[in-house]
């Protein structure tokens, strides 16, 4: 099982400190109202700017992905990035101080794992939908082009690699 060590484990611990307001202030605002949402002008900005058609659609299967994002990924978001902190090592820990490390360590990887394959799955289920039917937001008759596509599927892209990379820990 391949670990995260040096930049990779740093990578993942600015991603996930970066993924709790981007949850709170984009991705919530598929299951909470705008009028109750204090960042309401910058969901319009983010659907406008990148023809995201799907967080102006809401589709039923995007809420209930936002709504297991708010509820179980948000919570473990702040446990990886303090799992992933960086922290000092110390080389004179007692064997059961390391063997509690160690037992930390797995539990962290297994909920990785957990994470990496659900946040992968419906990310990808969003960018598949994004080729096949896409449409520009202020026109729903009108598909993307091909070019508006990509760029799209290249926002949602960090969201399926990254966690897809957490599924071989």
């Amino acid at each position: 099982m391949p670990k995260l060590q040096g930049f990779q484990r740093s990578l993942y611990y600015y991603y996930f400190l970066l993924h709790i307001p981007i949850t709170l202030l984009i991705d919530s605002q598929v299951v909470i109202p705008e009028r109750y949402h204090p960042a309401s002008a910058l969901f319009r900005w983010h659907i406008a700017q990148n023809n995201d058609f799907l967080l102006q659609e809401k589709p039923t299967w995007l809420y209930n992905f936002v709504l297991i994002e708010l509820v179980l990924q948000l919570p473990l978001f702040f446990y990886f990035a303090n799992g992933l902190r960086p922290t000092q090592a110390t080389t004179d820990q007692t064997k059961l101080a390391k063997a509690a490390a160690s037992s930390k360590e797995k539990n962290l990887y297994r909920w990785l794992r957990i994470y990496g394959w659900n946040a992968s799955l419906s990310t990808l289920i969003c960018m598949i939908t994004i080729y096949q039917r896409g449409y520009y937001p202020s026109t729903p008759l009108v598909p993307l082009v091909y070019e508006d596509k990509i760029r799209l599927i290249l926002v949602y892209l960090p969201t399926f690699l990254l966690p897809l990379r957490l599924c071989l820990l």
